[in-house]
């Protein structure tokens, strides 16, 4: 029984790359740099503007809220957990 081309492209397809396993180790500092940029965005904002606080803590939470988004977006492309594995304790 061969396996028809179009179910063996779905398969490659939905099968994320080594690389992306790697990328998540970079999830810390892109989360960190989001965050960065807000703060700076809400800094410069707020001499431009002259409202002290507001701008820096606006632009401060959206980088978190984005910081966020982009590391849930990231690990949700990671390869998922093998049906064996799920559920076993690793002490056994």
């Amino acid at each position: 029984m061969t396996e028809k081309p179009e179910q063996t492209q779905a398969n490659t397809q939905n099968k994320p790359s080594v690389g992306l396993n790697f990328l998540l180790l970079s999830a810390g500092s892109i989360f960190t740099s989001m965050v960065i940029a807000g703060f700076l965005v809400g800094y410069f904002l707020d001499q431009l503007f002259g409202t002290t606080p507001i701008m820096l803590l606006s632009c401060a939470v959206l980088g978190f809220i984005g910081g966020i988004q982009k590391v849930h977006k990231l690990s949700s492309r990671l390869d998922p957990l093998p049906e064996d594995k799920k559920g076993k304790d690793d002490n056994v």
